[in-house]
């Protein structure tokens, strides 16, 4: 049955972090109805329209619903992009710290991460063609290298969706993977006392545990940007390949998330799920679409190296309890997560 919706998306949009929804556009209505035009958004600012969003329209023959994708890692909406559109939907909402009167537009969503969305000559031509339709509304404000330089990573660094649903074969023993940034400190990102401390004592409890294999630690962004003293018995001494670290986390048999830059539900929570992994994680910061729940799908751990020893320690040796987090995860990504069911939450579902 033909589609008779059809979406038309912001062609300025980030397409390295956009990707994951249009995936799901594609999805639902077919690739022939998914376009990238500008006309709907000709009267909102460059500076809204370039944020960590995606703005797009819904037309179901005369009719029009207008829809914000917001994956900026701050819980804070954009006044201009809420007052346009009928649902604003947000990876990094935050009722509790949100005044009440955005509530009304307002919808959790999982949080997603980038894939590889089309072939290389197709990603080339989406490339150039969104490039020219922004130009004629960004004029020179338009970085050329950096918009081109989104469609560059997202297909050398993700990968395709379907990768994160195959499964492999866990190795025998107990096997641990993590590998994550080490982000900067300063007086704003206090990121040391934070996201920092807390993955370096996961690794710590990893590597304190006996029988237990594990690989990974921090990357550094540099000894002139990153604390490397502080953590200098967590770094991990180079980054990985994605197909290499989608294969060892899968192999994992705990993985690891904690809130990441801003406090906001980093790209690996997303995928954790996705992968279906039995996940570790302190508590979490910013809301979802419904909770996970400790032992259910999600194991939560206080933010102390010995707690984490102890709680890695009973998921190695419960395999029915790790069995049991897996498949609540993969359960709930299914329900609320993936990319079409992110857009059910927004309302956008299949014609029949």
């Amino acid at each position: 049955m033909k589609s008779k919706r059809k979406i038309i998306i912001d062609p300025l949009v980030n397409i390295y972090y956009a990707s994951f929804y249009i995936y799901g556009f594609i999805k639902l209505y077919g690739k022939c109805n998914v376009k990238f035009h500008s006309e709907p958004f000709k009267n909102i600012s460059l500076t809204s329209r370039t944020k960590g969003v995606l703005i797009f329209v819904v037309v179901n023959g005369k009719e029009q619903r207008k829809y914000v994708i917001n994956f900026d890692d701050s819980y804070k909406l954009d006044d201009e992009l809420y007052d346009w559109c009928d649902v604003y939907g947000n990876v990094n909402t935050n009722y509790y710290l949100t005044p009440e009167k955005y509530h009304n537009k307002l919808i959790s969503i999982a949080p997603s991460f980038g894939i590889k969305l089309w072939s290389l000559p197709k990603t080339v031509y989406y490339a150039f063609t969104n490039l020219l339709k922004s130009k004629r509304c960004a004029r020179a404000t338009l970085n050329t290298r950096n918009f081109l330089g989104k469609y560059k990573r997202m297909y050398k660094l993700r990968v395709p969706y379907s990768n994160y649903r195959s499964k492999i074969k866990q190795p025998e023993g107990h096997y641990v993977f993590h590998l994550s940034t080490l982000w900067y400190n300063d007086e704003w990102n206090k990121n040391d006392e934070g996201v920092n401390k807390t993955r370096a004592n996961f690794i710590r409890a990893c590597k304190q545990i006996q029988g237990l294999v594990f690989e990974g630690g921090m990357v550094s962004q540099g000894a002139d940007r990153s604390s490397e003293k502080l953590f200098s018995d967590s770094i991990y001494a180079s980054t990985v390949s994605m197909n290499t670290w989608m294969k060892k986390t899968k192999e994992s048999a705990v993985v690891f998330n904690t809130p990441a830059f801003w406090n906001c539900h980093g790209w690996k929570l997303g995928e954790y799920l996705a992968m279906g992994k039995c996940i570790m994680s302190t508590e979490l910061s910013n809301d979802l679409p419904v909770p996970l729940e400790h032992g259910k799908n999600i194991h939560i751990v206080e933010n102390k190296q010995e707690a984490m020893k102890e709680a890695i320690a009973y998921i190695l040796n419960h395999r029915e309890y790790r069995l049991r987090l897996e498949q609540g995860a993969k359960s709930y990504w299914e329900q609320y997560g993936a990319p079409i069911a992110a857009l059910n939450l927004l309302g956008i579902k299949n014609d029949s």
